[in-house]
């Protein structure tokens, strides 16, 4: 069975009918815009404290129970949920967790090197371009709610973003949707800036995505929505379009993904 059959039946069987209904109108039309954001780890960067003391390791699978508890808090959405355990579930490499002095889990994200460049593909069916030499990619954040507000992602992603340098690659991306401001000011503090546009766009359940360069106003946007004008790179010292940008005006289609 595959994880988005099993994802419905599982939103189905506890009763989310209202979550389900509004993936599938999502899927019927939609148009949505993503920052594609990129950290270059040759760049002077000093990670943001925390409000308590955290360390990062490897995801552990007694972690996992613990922080996608669906009864832990009703307000999350269940699709996240289920989106956070599609991937535990694909043995995508690798999960990263932060955790508290002792050891509670209270964040996950997971770190993606080039050489799974096809477990990628395979499981985000193409939402993603593939990453060249040097480039790693950051994916599924997620925030135990027991310790929200304490300012954990942007150091989490930080740190778990350095932990690129074992596994050769310089360059860290992400992407967030343009609507989510909570993300793209902890990706923003996290030393990430933009380099690309992703627009995605579903019609009766077929996924169209398309790359773009950023332009000045997609940045200027990025920087004024994070509160952040006074950090914004000269032009000079933005990213250039380069070997290690993925290659532009490339569509990409595909069923229905996560």
């Amino acid at each position: 069975m595959s994880s988005k059959i099993y994802n419905a039946l599982q939103l189905i069987r506890k009763g989310h009918f209202i979550v389900l209904l509004n993936e599938f109108k999502k899927r019927i039309y939609s148009r949505s815009v993503s920052i594609g954001l990129q950290r270059d780890l040759n760049d002077e960067y000093q990670a943001p404290s925390a409000k308590i003391d955290i360390q990062v390791r490897k995801l552990r699978k007694e972690d996992v129970a613990e922080l996608l508890d669906p009864t832990s808090d009703p307000t999350i959405n269940p699709r996240i949920i289920a989106n956070q355990l599609s991937m535990v579930n694909a043995n995508i490499p690798t999960c990263f967790v932060a955790v508290t002095t002792d050891d509670k889990p209270c964040y996950m994200q997971w770190l993606i090197g080039n050489d799974k460049n096809q477990d990628i593909e395979k499981h985000f069916k193409g939402v993603f371009p593939a990453l060249k030499k040097s480039e790693a990619l950051l994916e599924g954040a997620y925030s135990n709610p027991a310790y929200r507000g304490l300012r954990i992602m942007p150091m989490a992603m930080a740190l778990i973003a350095e932990k690129a340098t074992e596994i050769n690659a310089r360059w860290v991306n992400t992407f967030v949707d343009v609507t989510n401001i909570p993300s793209l000011k902890g990706c923003q503090r996290s030393g990430f800036k933009p380099y690309l546009i992703r627009k995605d766009h579903w019609f009766l359940f077929q996924l169209s995505s398309t790359f773009h360069p950023i332009t000045d106003t997609m940045d200027n946007h990025f920087y004024v929505i994070t509160d952040s004008v006074k950090n914004k790179p000269s032009k000079k010292s933005q990213i250039p379009e380069t070997k290690h940008t993925p290659k532009l005006e490339k569509k990409l289609s595909n069923g229905i993904s996560k």
